[in-house]
């Protein structure tokens, strides 16, 4: 067995994905328009701003799409998906490269999303009415697709049903979209 193989994937692929999980909450977060003056919003500026500011400069926004952070994201998930690739002994060619990042940072976008989704929920559970930096972001992040469910389902005898659609909606994505790009 090749624990120390086994030890660097892990390692390589826990920070990779910790990186693209942090842009990608930038990217979000952005077209939200959350609040970056909480303090996860300020970390994530903070950690992310030396690089996406000098790609601002080559790589102009185009309408509300922040291009940079966008092409950060992906670039980060095709340099975890080559490690994952090269410490297994293998090499993809480029477009499955390409196919396999794209659906890497479509999965990890979605799992943001269904985290604040959880978080909404547990918070509506515990205290309703209570202000937290983590609660008001997953608010932020999971109201753009809570809010049409609401409208197709909306809240019978005070109970809302609709994180259960969009919790569906979202793993029939990862079902239909993901996987068979990741299996490209």
């Amino acid at each position: 067995m090749n624990y120390i193989g086994n030890a660097t994937n892990f390692l390589s692929q826990a920070i990779l994905g910790f990186a693209l999980y942090i842009v990608l909450l930038r990217f979000w977060m952005q077209w939200v328009r959350a609040d970056f003056r909480n303090p996860i919003g300020q970390f994530v500026i903070s950690v992310t701003n030396p690089v996406v500011i000098p790609l601002r400069k080559v790589l102009p926004s185009i309408g509300a799409l922040d291009t940079a952070t966008v092409i950060l994201a992906f670039i980060v998930a095709v340099g975890k998906i080559y490690v994952f690739f090269s410490l297994r002994g293998g090499s993809p060619d480029l477009l499955s490269l390409a196919s396999i990042s794209l659906g890497e940072a479509i999965l990890f976008s979605i799992h943001i999303f269904i985290a604040a989704i959880f978080i909404k929920i547990i918070a509506s559970w515990i205290n309703p009415h209570g202000f937290h930096p983590i609660v008001q972001l997953a608010h932020s992040i999971a109201e753009p697709i809570m809010a049409p469910a609401r409208r197709l389902i909306p809240p019978i005898g005070g109970l809302d049903l609709s994180p259960i659609l969009v919790l569906l909606f979202l793993n029939l994505t990862i079902m239909l979209v993901v996987y068979p790009l990741k299996g490209f």
